[in-house]
């Protein structure tokens, strides 16, 4: 396998595996020299790429859930053990972006540089440390650093491994609700395809079922490059559109939903289309694990759902996971696959009718029990004070989310250069 050290080939691509978590997607970072790799979360609805910093008992996670309680050491990046380890420093366009300053000289007179040395752009101390945030009260703290990363790519079809120098990411020492490090892929100038050149090509990705969770052995393909861009003559493509105040988010437009082969339900105008002030829209973000959807259009799919499934109500179960439809499902060989659940289409902007794959809709939430298994509906209402995703609520913000539950089996391009992004289901065990 040939090493490089450049991202300048217009005929390179970028080829990551990633494997199933429990709530998401996970992509393998290596990161400084000699590597220390770990495990992050895949997020397009956010820019900052981060990793827990220090010692492995000194990173703290609070509200992290049993999972990875303080008994578990979660991997920590070391700096020290980095040879090209730098701090990145306080006038840098990275360092404005995360400290989100109209003033660009503020971050450098936060640190105590003179006038002078700021205003020439000859501060050399570091960027000051920052809080990052996303939905549901999560946070990291840290402060932004600079190193090589190790990417596995393709250049003519030859397998290379790529360092890319100077790549900027969080060491992050404390976090809240957000144990183990995100990959962002959102359009700022921090985001990881952003750094690396490829957010004037695009890129795709094709998630596994989310039974191969917690399986390393099966992986699917993250693509950077014109490699993820070839060859889509039979997606189904729709628009990308655009928002004023949230322009690093991926937004498509919701028109309706059909369930089987009955009429859609019309969705709001503003599921298809984004106002003055940046509002409505759906955006398309990995970093969510379910769709939420806005009422009384979500409340109206509900009732279409339920008047045409047959299959018992499990209200119990609806009580305990919190999910708004659960059905008693016969079930007499595992793995429990096949029902009579209706097929969910979502229609976007373009007249694009994308049928989700069954397992993307429904999943057992118990285990087989006298031939019976319960399977919920994975989607869920997105509120006004909607605390579950990276965003606001439907009168704040994105006024729907395409979560990454929806999007297993499903390849997914993000088309930058004609503005547009793709869809096909597929089983993505096969094709990876």
């Amino acid at each position: 396998m040939v090493i490089i050290n450049s991202t300048r080939f217009d005929f390179l691509d970028i080829i990551e595996p990633v494997t199933t978590y429990t709530d998401g997607y996970l992509l393998s970072l290596n990161l400084g020299m000699p590597p220390q790799v770990f495990q992050v979360y895949l997020d397009t609805g956010s820019d900052l790429t981060w990793v827990p910093c220090g010692t492995n008992s000194s990173y703290q996670c609070l509200e992290c859930g049993n999972e990875h309680s303080t008994s578990k050491p979660i991997p920590s990046f070391s700096p020290s053990q980095s040879s090209s380890n730098m701090k990145e420093l306080c006038g840098s366009r990275f360092c404005v972006d995360i400290h989100s300053s109209d003033n660009s000289h503020d971050p450098c007179a936060a640190v105590g540089c003179a006038i002078p040395s700021f205003m020439s752009g000859l501060c050399t101390r570091p960027c000051p440390p920052f809080s990052y945030t996303y939905g549901g009260g999560a946070l990291v703290l840290g402060s932004l650093a600079k190193d090589i990363v190790t990417l596995h790519g393709s250049i003519f079809g030859i397998a290379i491994l790529l360092d890319v120098p100077g790549f900027c990411f969080g060491c992050v020492g404390s976090s809240i609700r957000e144990p183990i490090g995100i990959a962002g892929f959102g359009k700022g100038i921090l985001s990881l395809p952003s750094q690396l050149g490829f957010l004037d090509k695009g890129f795709s990705h094709c998630f596994l079922g989310f039974r191969f969770a917690r399986n390393p052995n099966f992986t699917s393909s993250l693509i950077m490059g014109d490699l993820a861009l070839s060859a889509k003559d039979d997606f189904l493509f729709t628009p990308m559109l655009k928002s004023i105040t949230n322009p690093n988010f991926y937004y498509i437009g919701l028109e309706g939903v059909s369930i089987g082969d009955g009429a859609a339900i019309a969705a709001p105008p503003s599921l298809s289309s984004i106002d003055s002030e940046g509002n409505g829209g759906m955006i398309v973000d990995t970093g969510t694990t379910y769709t939420h959807l806005p009422d009384p259009f979500y409340t109206a799919i509900l009732s279409s759902l339920a008047s045409v499934i047959l299959y018992e109500r499990s209200y119990d179960l609806e009580m305990r996971t919190g999910f708004d439809l659960c059905f008693k499902i016969p079930c007499t060989h595992t793995p429990c696959t096949q029902d009579e659940l209706p097929l969910i289409n979502f229609h976007f902007l373009g007249d694009v009718k994308l049928t989700l794959p069954k397992d993307s809709c429904y999943y057992a939430v118990t285990a087989p029990k006298n031939s019976v298994v319960v399977k919920c509906l994975l989607f869920q209402r997105m509120d006004n004070d909607d605390d579950d995703d990276d965003v606001g609520g439907a009168n704040n913000g994105p006024g729907a989310v395409l979560g990454s539950f929806q999007m297993q089996n499903v390849e997914v391009v993000y088309d930058m250069e004609a503005g547009r992004i793709g869809f096909q289901p597929k089983d993505c065990a096969l094709h990876s």
